[in-house]
This record gives structure tokens, sequence and C-alpha cells, in this order.
């Protein structure tokens, strides 16, 4: 064999080169830009796009694509991990799973570690520390459920602060719970729930410790749905933390009044024992209504609840949604209780409810 011909043979039997650093962190950066510009002009002007057909309109972008591609052809693991973390930011599972794939191939000592991901048409769940695939589709049961319920109860047209983003629910899985849940206000293209747990295996609660994490979920869903001003940075909010106890009771309330066949988780989630909505009510029944304390807003709420029913809560949050008529900070929607009480008279048609409304709203 000539030593020309020789040459050719074992270069072709070389594995090629893996893209120097440099150029797999440019890609990463490529495929995170497209994704992040793509996000912000959807928040710009929202309309009626929903996550799903952004990510048709990605699945468009040939260059970022490719540069993907590069990506995971490589073994830069800062790089495979940038787009990881960008793939969740459109809810781009497929991606995310591929990046982690060649992750946890090229890191085996450190592939147990990965977070896991699944997404369903209203959230997108984030598992952490050890949560697998199993956990999360046994938690997407549960998120289901207590959506669907609040849409029974309240009927609230939007739940992200950037309509049509998916919610977004990142589970911790953690030796001991030191904070409860809560919703996390500061990104920036979507609302999300950070969420301890304790348990592996199945959503229970309360948990052996005595921490209610089904009324958890439900409360953090209130705040998700509607902040009160004036805001963060003006002092405390304006219902006082009240809201999202009302919404998180409400709903407990209704999985403990269902009729017919029960979710099967829900034989694992007994708060309702506890946290029960008449008790409360009843509790606060000597409360003036008003604006001075939590316990006052409360009565508020429970007195606007037995006046005109949960449902016309929800329609007046749709109809200031639909108006825009609220302040945002950082695109997350704040409420107050005089345009939530000009709503609920004017879609009120009987004239005698309405005066009663007049009468009671602050």
């Amino acid at each position: 064999m000539s030593a020309h011909r020789w040459l050719l043979v074992a270069l072709a039997a070389c594995p090629p080169l893996a893209a120097p650093a440099g150029d797999t962190a440019r890609d990463a950066a490529a495929y995170a830009e497209a994704i992040e510009a793509l996000n912000a002009d959807h928040a710009k002007k929202p309309g009626k796009a929903t996550e799903a057909d952004l990510a048709k309109a990605f699945a468009k972008d040939k260059p970022a694509h490719k540069a993907f591609e590069r990506v995971l052809a490589s073994d830069d693991l800062a790089a495979l991990e940038r787009c990881a973390d960008a793939a969740l930011e459109l809810a781009l599972v497929d991606d995310f799973d591929a990046a982690r794939a060649r992750r946890a191939k090229l890191a085996p000592d450190d592939a147990a570690a990965l977070p896991h991901a699944l997404a369903r048409e209203r959230f997108l769940l984030v598992g952490e520390g050890g949560l697998g695939e199993d956990y999360l589709a046994h938690f997407a049961e549960v998120l289901d459920d207590v959506l669907d319920a609040y849409d029974e109860v309240f009927g609230f047209a939007e739940l992200s602060k950037v309509p049509g983003k998916k919610l977004r629910v990142r589970l911790r899985l953690v030796e001991a719970i030191t904070s409860p849940p809560h919703f996390a206000p500061e990104f920036a293209w979507h609302s999300e729930i950070d969420f301890p747990v304790v348990d592996a295996e199945r959503f229970r609660s309360p948990t052996a410790q005595g921490q209610f994490l089904f009324y958890g979920l439900c409360h953090e869903l209130g705040h998700v749905v509607a902040m009160w001003g004036p805001g963060p940075t003006r002092g405390d909010d304006e219902d006082h933390h009240a809201w999202a106890h009302y919404t998180g009771l409400r709903v407990l309330q209704h999985f403990a009044d269902a009729k017919g066949k029960r979710p099967e988780w829900l034989a694992d989630a007994r708060d309702h024992q506890w946290r029960d909505y008449a008790k409360e009510v009843a509790d606060k029944a000597a409360v003036e209504p008003g604006l001075a304390d939590r316990d006052a807003v409360l009565a508020l709420l429970f007195r606007l609840d037995a006046l005109v029913g949960p449902r016309a809560l929800g329609d007046a949050i749709n109809a200031l949604d639909a108006a825009d008529e609220r302040p945002r900070v950082n695109r997350v929607r704040y409420y107050s209780f005089d345009a939530l009480g000009r709503a609920l008279v004017k879609l009120e048609k009987d004239k005698s409810t309405r005066k009663q409304l007049e009468a009671l709203l602050p």
C-alpha cells in the first residue's frame, strides 16, 4: 500500500474531531438567543398564540437547529447545559431530553443528578434532586386535576403572566421542607412555582411533618392568577396575603364536595380534613369586611363569595384582563379591590345584588 493511500485509510478510520469549545459556546448562544428573541417578541404582543405555536415557529429556524445539532455532537458540557436550560424556556422537552442524554453519556457519574422535564398542554414540570419521569407523570395528574378545579370553580381565563405561556412548576426533592411552595415572579417569560417535596414516590399531603402541600399547590395558584397592589416595591400587598388563602380553600372544598369517582391520587391528599372552607367562613363571621388587615380581607372575600359566587369573581378578573386594566411589575398582573369591585358591579345583572355589592365593597 502506498504511503498516500495508507494515510487516506488512516484518516477515514479516525472519528471526527469535536468542535472547539469556543465554537460550541457560540452555537449554544445562538440557540439560546433565538429562543429568547422569540419569547421577547411574543411577550410584547402575545395575541392568541400559545407556547405550542411558538415551538412550531421555532422549528422553522434552521440556523438555530443546526447550531443545536453541533452542540449535541460535541463534548462541551457547559454548552449542552445552556441548550438544555434554553429549551425549557420554550417547553422544548425533546431538545431538553437530547441535551440531557448527551450530558449523561459524557459525565455518567453526574447523570442521576440531572433534572427531568415533562410538558402538558397547560404546564411544564421540572424535577430536580432525583425526581424522575414517573414522579413527574404522577404530579402532572395532580396538577391537571387542580387546574380543572380552578376552571370549574372560578373560570380564570389566564394563568401565566405572559398570555399563552405554560405555567412552570419546579419540583425539588429535599430532605426536609424548610420553606413552603411559593410563586416565583422573577422569571422573564413565564410564571413559575417553586415546589419542594420529601417523597420521591407519590404526592402525599400533609407530610409526616404536617406540611400541607396540596393546600400549598392550590394556594400558590391563587398567587399566579392575581397579585394585589400596590406592588412589591411599595409595601404590603392590598390583600394582606388573603386572596390566595381564599382561592386555595375554595378549590380544596371543591375536591371535598365532589361527587362520583374521585381521582386516585386524592386518597393521599387529605388537606381538606384540616383546611375546611365552611369553618374558616364561620371563624370570620364577626369580622368587619374591608382592607384593614388579613382577617378583614378574608371576611370581604367570603361575603363576596356568598353574595355572587366564586365564578363571578373569576369573571371580574377576566374582564379586567380583557380590558388590560391593571398595572404590571415584571409582567406580573397586579389588581386592586377598587377595580375588582367596579368590575363585579358592572357584570352583575340583578339590581338588588348590585346595591349589596356597592354597600359591601370598600
